[in-house]
């Protein structure tokens, strides 16, 4: 396929006909270019709330018939806004009609691909009102397939703090001082604390223990737990506990430094009273300050698909797209695995997202997890999309339109 943009088909329905006595045949229709990624897009199904319209979408994709649907977002209507969907902590998970429901969402899709049948947390990072939730842990334990080669692994999908909408990255600096000496700080509230490495918990990553993300390797989740960890919880600057990492909840107001493999040792000799300095930050090199972002994978940019984007399995996929001055948004969802829709790969995403007109894009997680659900004006909040996983899959955090305040 080109990556060269085809015209919209629209169906309206409605439209009045002259009677066939009066009307000359119409000409046949012509056979669609044979790179058509778009076949229909439905007219508008009214009751959108300002600043929202949600459509259909159906596809001529090489493998058979897809179906889509799409929620355009005005982020220069300050009715609306785009926030961070996600459970009170980063170890739960919960599906996106329940976490929709809970901030009164207009329309809402899945987010990133999450540690499934482990912690479930998030792979990447979750930033809101301008702090860091979460960082995001190693490629090589990351159950997601890799960004199209040239791509960031810290690509996240953000609103700045005027309200545009920005693709850029999030990366994570911090470090620990202590006993006179300074040790690199690997991340915050990981599933996976690197190998060799030291990685802060706050309260937000909630009650489940922190001992499963000591075990495996930088690349291999069945690998062993590491021989050597400790945890050192901190309050107010000074150590107030050292031992075995923990398996409750951090308290309020401390913060679990939890160490692994040869960053053990350092953290083992402290005792209770000394004192400890973490610290940590969040960058975004590429974009104005940042309210809210969500990693994610690189899709689409300049108005053409990434080059080198998978092409070998086709599933259901969720996708965000912004126009080129980042006023627009856009919450996709491609139904899959089913009769009626078959899916779509991550180039044949990127197309389909080109095609709708679209300039640059994240794809987010898919397969079982892509769930979009929409609340019309004066309506009760639905799936909008035919999910494939039943019942519906548990997701660390998604993307919500909210009324704005």
């Amino acid at each position: 396929m080109t990556a060269g943009r085809v015209g919209l088909a629209v169906l309206v329905a409605g439209v009045a006909l002259a009677p066939a006595a009066l009307a000359a045949p119409p000409p046949p229709s012509p056979a669609p270019p044979p790179d058509r990624v778009l076949d229909t897009l439905f007219a508008p199904r009214g009751g959108d709330v300002v600043g929202t319209e949600y459509r259909e979408f159906t596809t001529t994709a090489a493998a058979g018939r897809v179906r889509g649907h799409l929620i355009r977002v005005d982020l220069a209507n300050r009715t609306v806004a785009i926030r961070l969907l996600r459970p009170a902590v980063v170890s739960a998970v919960g599906t996106v009609p329940d976490l929709a429901a809970r901030v009164g969402a207009i329309g809402a899709v899945n987010g990133n691909f999450f540690d499934e049948g482990g912690t479930g947390a998030s792979v990447g990072v979750e930033y809101e009102n301008k702090a860091l939730i979460k960082s995001a842990v190693v490629l090589g334990r990351r159950p997601a397939p890799p960004g199209p080669p040239g791509s960031s692994p810290d690509t996240v999908i953000g609103i700045d703090t005027q309200g545009v909408g920005r693709i850029g990255r999030v990366l994570f600096s911090g470090s620990v001082r202590l006993a006179g000496r300074e040790l690199p700080l690997a991340g915050l509230n990981l599933y996976a604390v690197p190998v060799g490495g030291v990685a802060a918990f706050t309260p937000t990553w909630g009650g489940t223990t922190r001992a499963r993300t000591v075990c495996g390797s930088d690349t291999d989740a069945k690998a062993p737990c590491a021989g050597d960890a400790v945890e050192v919880r901190v309050k107010a600057g000074k150590a107030v506990a050292v031992g075995a990492v923990g398996t409750a909840a951090v308290p309020a107001g401390e913060v679990a430094l939890v160490a692994r493999d040869g960053a053990a040792a350092p953290l083992r000799a402290l005792r209770v009273g000394d004192p400890v300095d973490a610290r940590w930050t969040a960058l975004a090199p590429d974009t104005p300050p940042l309210r809210t972002a969500l990693g994610a994978l690189a899709l689409v940019r300049d108005g053409a698909p990434w080059p080198g984007l998978q092409t070998t399995e086709r599933a259901p996929r969720t996708a965000v797209g912004l126009s080129a001055d980042g006023r627009t948004l856009w919450l996709i969802a491609v139904d899959g695995r089913q009769e009626a829709s078959v899916g779509a790969t991550l180039a044949e995403l990127g197309r389909l997202v080109v095609d709708l007109g679209i300039p640059q894009a994240v794809a987010l997680d898919g397969g079982g997890s892509t769930q979009m659900v929409r609340r019309p004006a004066g309506g009760a909040l639905a799936v909008a999309n035919a999910p494939s996983s039943k019942p519906l899959r548990a997701v660390a955090d998604g993307l919500a339109v909210v009324p704005a305040g």
